[in-house]
């Protein structure tokens, strides 16, 4: 059964088309003030059309789909087919951009995907928790942040509540 995913829009999305708009609209404004005959900055105003129709394109495009074999990660300009048994890790996070993450991020709160040797994929579903018990189903071989956490959690916990009785019986002892 083939599940879709339409993207959800987060702040990040947003804030790089208002940047990159207000990086062009101030250059539409000296183009029209240094132009003394008047008229429309024609090579400004193509640019700044041809962002916000990209930027639309991007989120009109954007699809994740998982079926019985592979999860498709489909963009505006690439494709990805991401077979289940070469996932790796999948990370849940939704905190900021990390280094090496393009321009065209959706929403910080996505799924990061590792898969293969060195394969890098994200997505950031509308209904990511339905997304990650999918993935979870999918690729039960994969490793879940989650899962590691939890695990380093109880670890952690396990080792402070063995110090604990050494530090009690240590001070008793000196006094």
């Amino acid at each position: 059964m083939e599940k879709i995913y339409k993207p959800e829009i987060g702040w990040v999305f947003w804030a790089h088309l208002i940047l990159i708009l207000l990086v062009i609209s101030p250059l539409l404004m000296i183009w029209t003030l240094m132009k003394t005959t008047g008229g429309i900055p024609i090579p400004i105003l193509i640019i700044l059309i041809l962002v916000v129709v990209m930027s639309l394109l991007v989120v009109a495009k954007t699809l994740y789909t998982m079926d019985d074999e592979k999860l498709t990660v489909k963009g505006v300009f690439k494709t990805r087919e991401i077979p289940y048994e070469t996932v790796t890790k999948i990370i849940s996070t939704n905190k900021g951009l990390e280094l090496g993450e393009g321009l065209l991020v959706l929403s910080p709160d996505r799924i990061r995907i590792l898969f293969g040797e060195e394969g890098k994929a994200a997505m950031s579903p509308r209904e990511k928790p339905d997304a990650l018990s999918t993935l979870r189903s999918k690729c039960p071989n994969a490793e879940y942040e989650e899962d590691l956490k939890a695990v380093k959690a109880k670890e952690e916990e396990a080792a402070a509540q063995e110090s604990e009785p050494e530090e009690g019986s240590e001070e008793g002892s000196e006094e």
